[in-house]
């Protein structure tokens, strides 16, 4: 998803899908009759139970569109049905795989060379590089760039949306790794990516996709901009306790990473020409050999494990080799299948955040009607002893978890453990994995894998192609006492201030003077107020980032040095201090220094 972070929802596709090494597949493609006998009845009985308004899908096969159908409502107000020719839906990040297209036009035109730095191209652009490493465009089509994540600056008010280059020049996350070590996937990242496009072409960049792509492959009906009072849009919804409620639209400011509207029949000219090596209908976007190189592996952990092509991730799964994307912006949910052995694409669109379910699920189950697995477990023969499996024990997070911000302590929500349990055999999520291969394990229970790379400390999901876990090595660090930790400093402030009142009103109604600490009770008060901000960025900050913010970002360093000046002041004139503000210091500096160390004071 653009505007949301996704690690919920790819840790629950890491337990749904499943992946194995590619071999030929043992069936073929279904015929008209059984696809659509097979899709109506998935399909009806899916969004039924996800609670699923409506959906389009479009299946195409051997150069033609053979399956085009709308399930349910495109607007549930109006009573208007899904039309896979006429409704629009927002499809999301499958955007990236239009941007890499024209980037890989391109360099089809010897405009841009994939492996050199990308600062000669935008040398106005300030990017601080780690260990002088540059950055390609290789890695920004791979997501090897090294972005941390960020959540902020994204935009949802139309009357807020900045241009590509603002949003570019404003708006970049810093690095976390070095360039090519790690698949880290990367909203930013692409959209650096269009705002190369929009430079090298000297023409904005939506005008050079409607020009390049959606015109020769008469896409009609896709743009990257869109109007609410369109009646051929799709609104979408939440569900919650038997009800729908309608979404707002979100206009963001990253177009090339996720602001892509299309229809279902448009995504089956699109697939179509992907399949047939760049070519449909008599218009060519790609040369065959430009289009061979982008769905070919570009960057994998492991050959043993799928891989990142050029704006595609692949999945390995029932003996056939797939390239894919997906999209989720604003509760509509998006998927895209290329099966290239097969000449077969399949597209999905829902517009509900529940519609997750029903593609995560979809690809699975088509795959296993029509291309049956016909392999078997097959355990290595001499597997690692449980002694030598415990050095690659821990807690490991989703790389995807690094954030700029107070979120960044999120990461402890997402955290999962990594145990042996015996020789060749470890669990992560309370799933038992069996070892294949050196350092390759598979779910005894799918065909899912787990690679761990033991010198770099990452492990490597495969039904996750775009995002790695990364292992924490302190010794001490464990999730749940991070978050006990965190809530325990937390309710100093709350208690504090309780105290004191009550304390107060004791002295009050006893007709004692009562001593209030009204600089501790005032700090705490305000440590709520950070709290309270703290929690909100995501949404204060989703257009741009204040000038503001930053006061009240560095607040917790303002009072606690506050409370030092107090203590200063108080021990140069002889005054008492008394033990619960030497206490109430302590704690502070020591939360302070806390906070400091999860990057909460930082956006």
């Amino acid at each position: 998803m653009f505007i949301k972070l996704k690690i919920v929802r790819w840790l629950l596709l890491a337990a749904l899908l499943c992946s194995v090494f590619p071999a030929s597949a043992s069936a073929s493609a279904p015929d008209k009759q059984q696809l659509e006998a097979f899709l109506d009845e998935f399909m009806n009985s899916k969004m039924k139970e996800y609670h699923v308004p409506g959906a389009v899908v479009s299946v195409v096969q051997d150069g033609k569109a053979v399956f085009l159908k709308g399930y349910g409502y495109a607007n549930l107000e109006r009573k208007v049905p899904a039309d896979p020719y006429k409704t629009i839906f927002r499809v999301g990040s499958i955007s990236k795989s239009v941007t890499s297209t024209a980037v890989m036009q391109l360099y089809e035109e010897g405009k841009i060379d994939l492996h050199k730095d990308i600062k000669q191209y935008i040398p106005d652009l300030k990017l601080s590089y780690i260990d002088q490493s540059p950055i390609t465009m290789h890695h920004l089509l791979t997501h090897t760039a090294g972005f941390c994540e960020s959540i902020y600056a994204v935009g949802r008010d139309r009357d807020q949306q900045v241009s590509l280059e603002e949003a570019i020049k404003t708006g970049l996350p810093g690095l976390c790794r070095k360039p090519g070590e790690q698949v880290a996937y990367s909203n930013q990242g692409l959209s650096l990516a269009g705002y190369l496009v929009e430079k090298l072409s000297g023409k904005p960049y939506e005008e050079v996709i409607r020009d390049r792509i959606f015109k020769p492959l008469q896409m009609n009906h896709s743009s990257f901009h869109f109007q609410e009072s369109d009646p051929n849009l799709a609104r979408s919804y939440s569900y919650d306790n038997g009800t729908y409620k309608a979404a707002p639209y979100s206009y963001i400011h990253h177009l090339p990473a996720g602001a892509l509207n299309s229809t279902a029949e448009d995504m089956t000219h699109y697939m179509i020409a992907h399949l047939q090596q760049g070519q449909y209908e008599g218009s060519r976007i790609l040369s065959d050999r430009t289009a061979e190189l982008m769905h070919q592996t570009q960057f994998t952990m492991n050959k043993n494990m799928p891989g990142m092509a050029y704006g595609f991730y692949e999945r390995y799964q029932n003996g056939l080799r797939l390239i894919e994307h997906d999209g989720g912006i604003d509760e509509f949910e998006s998927y895209m299948y290329l099966l290239p052995s097969e000449h077969t694409g399949i597209f999905i669109s829902t517009n509900s955040g529940e519609g997750t379910n029903v593609i995560e699920q979809l690809i699975s189950a088509y795959l296993d009607r029509f291309y049956p697995d016909t392999q078997r477990l097959t355990r290595t023969a001499s597997p690692a002893t449980l002694q030598e499996l415990k050095s690659i024990e821990g807690y490991y997070i989703p790389n995807r978890a690094h954030l700029q911000g107070p979120f960044n302590f999120g990461q402890n929500l997402s955290a999962v453990p990594v145990k042996a349990v015996e020789d060749g055999v470890i669990t992560m999520k309370d799933q038992r994995y069996l070892q294949i291969g050196p350092n390759l394990f598979q779910n005894e229970k799918s065909q899912e894998l787990i690679y761990v790379d033991a010198e770099h400390h990452t492990l490597a999901l495969s039904s996750i192609p775009m995002m790695e876990y990364e292992r924490q090595n302190s010794p001490v660090y464990n999730p749940t006492l991070n978050i006990v930790v965190l809530l325990g400093f937390a309710l100093i402030y709350p208690l504090q201030v309780i105290v004191a009142l009550i304390l107060w009103l004791v002295g009050l109604l006893s007709r004692k003077k009562a001593r209030f600490d009204w600089l501790s009770t005032l700090v705490s008060v305000l440590f709520i107020v950070y709290f309270l901000f703290a929690i909100s960025t995501q949404e204060l900050f989703i257009n741009r980032i204040p000038g503001w913010s930053y006061l009240f970002l560095y607040l917790p360093i303002i009072l606690l040095s506050v409370l030092i000046v107090r203590l200063l002041v108080r021990l140069v004139r002889k005054m008492k201090v008394t033990v619960l503000q030497y206490l109430f210091l302590a704690a502070t500096a020591a939360f302070v220094i806390y906070l400091y160390s999860w990057s909460f004071f930082s956006v």
